[in-house]
């Protein structure tokens, strides 16, 4: 009993001895780091936040499609019309290879059809009618002024200021420019004074013959005094129908078949 005793004894000495040897070994390490990283779960300690992995099955979100690039669209540009300026002459006769010329004024009042005094000119368009009398211009909606340059022989109408207005997209105008007819044959000075049977000394040097159409004309001579006549042409030439002065009356004028466009030369009766 004594024996298992020191035997006891003898133990706990050297158990003593070699704890105390492993706290000194242990004293001269470094401690541990007490470092944890994120999510990692320690005996005693709050574990990190961590995400849940997603399901495996789980639908995946997907990234929105791009959007539609925008449907490129052409510029804007006026809205046009088209004016057609005709040549012809008062018969109705096409007069070709004019040149004429269309004229965008402003200020312009379209509803009005009315360019003010002062109106400039913004853009211009020339061309040559054809064989037709016509030359064709397309135009933005707007106030223009038209014109020509008459060629060398032709009898142009006075007529003033031509206007043309343009006031919806593609609507079509169109202007006059007017000549007077070629006089026939038969109108020439010559003619007349040759075939009239009371012409006596007058001859066609001083003579000029006017608003002729082949049957009826007005001839007057550069001689002092009134020497105007109205003269009609029939199968024996041309005769003097009144001398002026006269006092014959329109009616009965027109009974005999003078044109309208003589009534001036006679009395209102």
């Amino acid at each position: 009993m004594r024996a298992v005793g020191i035997v006891g004894v003898v133990c706990a000495v050297f158990a003593l001895v070699a704890g105390c040897g492993r706290d000194a070994e242990n004293a001269d390490r470094p401690a541990a780091s007490a470092t944890v990283s994120v999510g990692a779960t320690t005996a005693g300690r709050t574990p990190g936040i961590a995400h849940a992995p997603a399901a495996p099955n789980s639908p995946q979100p997907r990234p929105a499609p791009p959007l539609p690039a925008p449907t490129p669209r052409p510029p804007a540009s006026p809205v046009h019309g088209t004016a057609v300026i005709e040549t012809v002459t008062l018969g109705g006769v096409a007069v070709p290879d004019v040149p004429v010329s269309v004229h965008q004024m402003r200020p312009c009042d379209t509803a009005q059809r009315d360019i003010p005094l002062g109106a400039i000119e913004i853009a211009r368009w020339d061309a040559v009618t054809g064989d037709d009398g016509l030359a064709a211009f397309v135009v933005p909606v707007g106030c223009f002024r038209f014109r020509m340059d008459p060629p060398p022989g032709t009898d142009p109408v006075p007529e003033g200021m031509h206007t043309l207005f343009v006031t919806e997209s593609g609507q079509v105008v169109t202007g006059t420019l007017r000549f007077d007819d070629p006089a026939p044959a038969a109108c020439a000075a010559e003619t007349v004074v040759d075939e009239l049977d009371d012409a006596g000394d007058l001859t066609a040097d001083a003579a000029t013959v006017g608003e002729c159409d082949g049957a009826w004309a007005v001839i007057a001579w550069d001689i002092p005094g009134d020497s105007q006549r109205i003269v009609h042409r029939g199968p024996g030439g041309w005769r003097t129908y009144v001398a002026f002065p006269h006092a014959t009356c329109w009616s009965t004028a027109a009974a005999d078949g003078v044109p309208t466009r003589l009534e001036r030369y006679f009395h209102p009766c």
